[in-house]
């Protein structure tokens, strides 16, 4: 049910123009007793008052945030919603009046989401607001963190052996293999610092297409990527410059981002260890592996100054026309 109470007639004509479907009543007689008496039966309250007024007449009757109705104030040209769960009527009554709506959130300062995406630095893909509601309601979410990460302190209502949820957070820089039931909140680290090999004259396009192969073939997120990584020989390749250029413009988190290009010589990749030595590379450029051992070398620098000590390859040496790529990523140490 939606009330409408209104204490003048001013407020009443007001009321009483708006068409909100057959659950709407305009409720007789004075706010205070009115209100008191539908609340438990009430979907949204809206009340043609000010904001300081309706908080003083509601506060003595709210319970919880999944038993209350929603709050919607009417006045003075504005359509106040109080509760987040009031935003789309406030819009619909706004438009009906010619006024103008304030939504709001019932999301106020930090949660436990908040801390994760700060300490991890993540991207995220979900409406983490509405999740946070959640969390600070103490609603269960099922935390999945698949590949280890440390995490601050958690409540209990924030776990990983919470099962049936409405929520699913999902920390991870692979993209799901499969939508989960329910509402998912995906934090993503940027974890990955991707290797970049070329021939000379390489086009950007060449080099944009081989490096979609780490989303479409190898699962992982784009947003999870930290740096890139390649020889010195290479640096200067205008088609690579571009694509990571690219790539920043549509997958950094404010649009122009610049990722971090980190550069080598031949002879510190030659030393790096890779699953997948080429002969012509070596041969052509000084080192057996550009890709894998530029990944892997950037990303070992960036875990001893962060103090993590775990590299692995995320994605293996994937060539596509005249460019190789390769992952490696960076996760905390498991002690």
């Amino acid at each position: 049910m939606i009330g409408l109470f209104a204490a003048t007639a001013e407020g009443r004509k007001a009321a009483g123009s708006l068409a909100l479907g057959p659950d709407s009543v305009l409720v007789d007689g004075p706010v205070k007793p009115g209100l008191r008496r539908l609340w438990p039966s009430l979907g949204s309250a809206v009340l043609f008052m000010g904001v300081g007024a309706a908080v003083r007449l509601v506060t003595p009757l709210l319970k919880s945030q999944r038993e209350d109705p929603g709050i919607v104030c009417v006045h003075d040209g504005f359509v106040v919603a109080l509760t987040s769960s009031s935003n789309v009527l406030a819009a619909e009554i706004a438009d009906a009046l010619g006024a103008t709506a304030v939504p709001t959130s019932d999301y106020v300062g930090s949660s436990p989401l908040d801390e994760i995406v700060e300490a991890l630095d993540t991207a995220i893909d979900g409406d983490i607001v509405a999740c946070g509601v959640a969390v600070v309601a103490g609603e269960e979410i099922r935390l999945l963190n698949p590949l280890g990460f440390a995490l601050p302190d958690l409540p209990p209502n924030l776990q990983p052996d919470n099962y049936g949820t409405e929520w699913t957070v999902l920390i991870d820089d692979r993209l799901p293999k499969f939508l989960r039931k329910g509402k998912v909140l995906r934090l993503i680290p940027k974890t990955l610092v991707v290797g970049v090999g070329s021939s000379r004259g390489v086009t950007q396009e060449a080099v944009t297409a081989a490096l979609a192969l780490l989303e479409s073939e190898h699962e992982l997120d784009p947003r999870a990527v930290r740096s890139f990584a390649t020889v010195d020989v290479k640096a200067d390749e205008a088609g690579i410059q571009d694509a990571v250029a690219d790539w920043g413009f549509w997958h950094g988190e404010d649009g122009g981002f610049s990722p971090p290009m980190t550069i080598h010589s031949a002879a510190e990749l030659a030393a790096v260890d890779v699953p997948n030595p080429s002969a012509t590379a070596k041969a052509e450029v000084g080192t057996a592996s550009v890709a894998e051992a530029a990944a892997l070398l950037a990303a070992r620098e960036m875990a001893a100054r962060d103090q993590s000590s775990r590299v692995e390859l995320a994605a293996p040496k994937t060539s596509s026309a005249n460019v190789t790529v390769a992952a490696a990523r960076i996760l905390p140490d498991l002690d």
